[in-house]
């Protein structure tokens, strides 16, 4: 008898340390996605939002690169197999956080911290309008929360501009960025299980690097190059390796050892961190319908991530 209980005190202390060591991961996440929205915009007058896009990926695939080869050649044969799914990944990752640099060279930060707040309860709407999952009355509840909070925020809580529909073109391409990354939580199950996350976030960067390289080439013969400066370097090699590299490891560690339900409630801190760091540090001011919208947003998420 006394051996079982130690064994469940064991149990319970391992559950306790591994919930802690989520919490902790998916807090410092929250914190590096908040800082991606701040560097996007800091430097969005230097640097071209594709171009800051695609350089931050090549680095980040440079620097996962080694934990691939160690495994020898026999990682390659699974990576052609599963080439779809990571192409399909690769697109909705890389093509989303492009979306948000873009939003964040039209609109502030503070709108797109709040709006990225939204993108779980897309992912509910979306799981059920696409494959069929079932809405409980407090997710519906949640998805109706959700976006009259986005309603305010893009309409700065004037009816008149709702009516005219005089909105921030950077609200509607950081709300099209979080249909993606939402479309890329719906399609994770494809993932071959035979890979370790860090083996499936390369491919991942790879493949959606590989379809952003014509936009890039486009935006730099039209538009502007990526200038070569301490700016440019600095900018680069903090979005890939704290936010692409690091960021993303941390997320799918957390959610691994407390599931997607709960960790989806820690996108609530990306808006506290990111109105914070952007009054700071980019002297944004706080209104009155970035309170409003992003306790909406919240409130939906909340609901909408809920057990009902």
């Amino acid at each position: 008898m006394p051996t079982r209980r130690l064994t469940v005190r064991r149990l319970t202390v391992r559950r306790r340390d591994s919930a802690g060591l989520a919490y902790a991961a998916l807090t410092l996440t929250a914190f590096l996605l908040a800082c991606n929205h701040i560097i996007g915009r800091a430097v969005h007058d230097d640097i071209p939002p594709v171009g800051l896009s695609f350089w931050r990926w090549v680095v980040g695939s440079l620097v996962l690169l080694p934990f691939v080869l160690r495994h020898g050649a026999g990682r390659w044969r699974i990576y052609r197999r599963h080439w779809r799914a990571f192409a399909v990944l690769g697109f909705f990752m890389i093509g989303s956080t492009t979306l948000v640099l873009i939003a964040l060279n039209l609109t502030s930060a503070i709108n797109v911290s709040l709006i990225n707040a939204l993108q779980p309860t897309l992912t509910v709407l979306f799981a059920w309008l696409f494959l069929k999952e079932a809405l409980s009355t407090g997710r519906i509840a949640g998805i109706v929360c959700g976006v009259a909070g986005v309603a305010v925020m893009l309409s700065r809580a004037d009816p008149a501009l709702l009516i005219r529909l005089d909105f921030q073109a950077g609200d509607f391409v950081a709300l099209l960025a979080m249909c993606g990354f939402s479309g890329y939580a719906l399609n994770l199950h494809r993932l071959p299980r035979e890979l370790s996350g860090v083996e499936s976030l390369f491919a991942i960067t790879v493949a959606g690097t590989v379809m952003l390289l014509p936009f890039y080439l486009a935006e730099s013969a039209v538009w502007k190059t990526v200038p070569v400066s301490t700016t440019s370097i600095g900018a680069i090699a903090a979005l890939a390796l704290l936010v692409s590299v690091f960021g993303n490891l941390l997320w799918n560690a957390g959610n691994h050892l407390i599931g997607p339900a709960r960790a989806a409630i820690f996108i609530n801190l990306i808006p506290v961190f990111g109105t914070v760091l952007a009054i700071t540090f980019l002297g944004e001011r706080l209104y009155f319908y970035h309170v409003a919208g992003g306790t909406l947003v919240a409130l939906g998420l909340y609901l909408a991530a809920g057990r009902r």
